[in-house]
């Protein structure tokens, strides 16, 4: 055996920025205002996340299903699913009722973590996915009720557990992310990630040609944590010690450009039509926002526009990557 023969494991990167940038800040859009956490608390609560569900009787290589905003309870389960060696499987919100329930049936969800705004869209699926043990409910102050037997809130679901877990050695070739398709014939297809495969996605994103991220970025995950496993931005932000800034359900270009000022965002990535967005609303009020912070825009999902990528340019000197990637 050769030296150094270690297996890339998620569980040996994401703790890395809570230990190095205890202090630095998971910063979340409400409906009054913002919620704040440092990196050390999101990566304690994580590690309550996987005590919780281990005494849940969930277990190495068992599915873990998400219906959530970008927010900083969705991070903690990017971070303490994969870690403890189970599947984070993120449920697109904006798939059908059918497909629902075909993918999380065929993915074998055990629990659904859900953003209570979100609840009326699984009502329609209570009764026909039977491998589906527990709700588990996490509440922002916005209302939404779930006629599913078995409930939990999500701080009730962690409470009283340890913010330590003995992340176990696993290979690392399994499994640590589901997502399926969207937009092909037939049913949707699932596409799994390793642990192997993810980890050095996550060491990419920091590469100087690719994003560059850094621990003196400021991130605005727009790009929704079940598109792609938000191109692992929430991997490589955690890893690095990056401050992250999450629009939670606020999903419209004035939302994005207020945290944008008021969290001094350095970076950000998302869709042609959300830049495209953001440019209308630029253009409408030019001198509303001082985005004198941000410096580049990650683009990708599709081709951005050469004449949209040089406008950013030439009005605010904010370079674009154009990103590229398979699901």
């Amino acid at each position: 055996m050769t030296m150094q023969n270690t297996p890339l494991l998620m569980s040996r990167i994401l703790g890395r920025g809570a230990e190095l940038d205890p202090g630095v800040e998971v910063v979340t859009a409400q409906a009054n205002g913002t919620h704040r956490q440092t990196l050390k608390q999101t990566w304690e609560r994580a590690q309550q996340l996987a005590n919780a569900l281990k005494a849940q009787g969930i277990d190495t290589g068992d599915r873990v299903a998400s219906f959530m905003w970008n927010n900083y309870r969705h991070l903690e389960l990017y971070q303490g699913v994969p870690s403890m060696g189970c599947v984070l499987h993120t449920l697109n919100i904006r798939l059908s009722p059918a497909d629902l329930e075909y993918i999380i049936n065929h993915a074998g969800d055990r629990i659904i973590f859900a953003d209570e705004d979100l609840l009326p869209l699984l009502e329609p699926l209570w009764g026909k996915i039977p491998c589906v043990e527990l709700l588990v409910i996490c509440r922002h102050g916005e209302g939404g009720e779930s006629s599913f037997e078995n409930q939990i809130d999500y701080e009730d679901f962690i409470a009283g557990h340890e913010p330590a877990f003995d992340w176990p050695d696993i290979p690392e070739t399994a499994p640590m992310g589901l997502c399926y398709t969207s937009g092909t014939t037939g049913n949707p297809k699932g596409v799994m990630y390793t642990n192997r495969s993810t980890y050095l996605h996550t060491l990419t994103e920091s590469l100087t040609d690719s994003m560059g991220l850094s621990a003196l970025d400021s991130l605005l995950g727009i790009v929704p944590m079940f598109h792609a496993m938000g191109w692992g931005l929430p991997f490589a932000a955690s890893m690095l010690g990056t401050k992250q800034v999450y629009p939670h359900r606020f999903m419209t270009p004035d939302s994005f450009l207020s945290l944008m000022e008021q969290e001094e965002v350095t970076i950000s990535a998302g869709v042609p039509t959300i830049w495209q967005g953001v440019r209308a609303a630029l253009t409408a009020n030019p001198d509303k926002y001082d985005l004198s912070s941000l410096n580049r825009l990650t683009c990708g999902g599709s081709a951005p526009p050469v004449e949209m990528m040089r406008w950013y340019w030439n009005s605010f000197e904010i370079e674009m990557i154009q990103g590229w990637g398979m699901t």
